[in-house]
């Protein structure tokens, strides 16, 4: 899997997060790749990946006002950006 468009038909790869209640999910193309880490936990406040080679990262950056952070995220599967 890359980053190129072409490698997913054309169209852009889905990205969707998902809860279920307990847990929080990142869904890539259909397939739960990450699941974010528990409260009191070494993991807690980053994505563990469920699925090998895929790496989600947290991009905080300022909202257009300036007064406050805003968050979205960043999918890599093998060092390679594709989200």
């Amino acid at each position: 899997m890359a980053g190129d468009r072409a490698d997913y038909g054309g169209k852009a790869p889905s990205l969707e997060i998902q809860f279920d209640g307990t847990d929080l999910y990142v869904v890539f193309n259909g397939v739960r790749i990450a699941k974010r880490g528990a409260k009191g936990t070494p993991q807690a406040r980053t994505w563990v990946s469920l699925e090998p080679g895929y790496r989600v990262l947290d991009r905080w950056k300022p909202r257009a006002d300036r007064k406050a952070l805003i968050s979205d995220i960043m999918v890599e599967y093998n060092g390679v950006r594709v989200q």
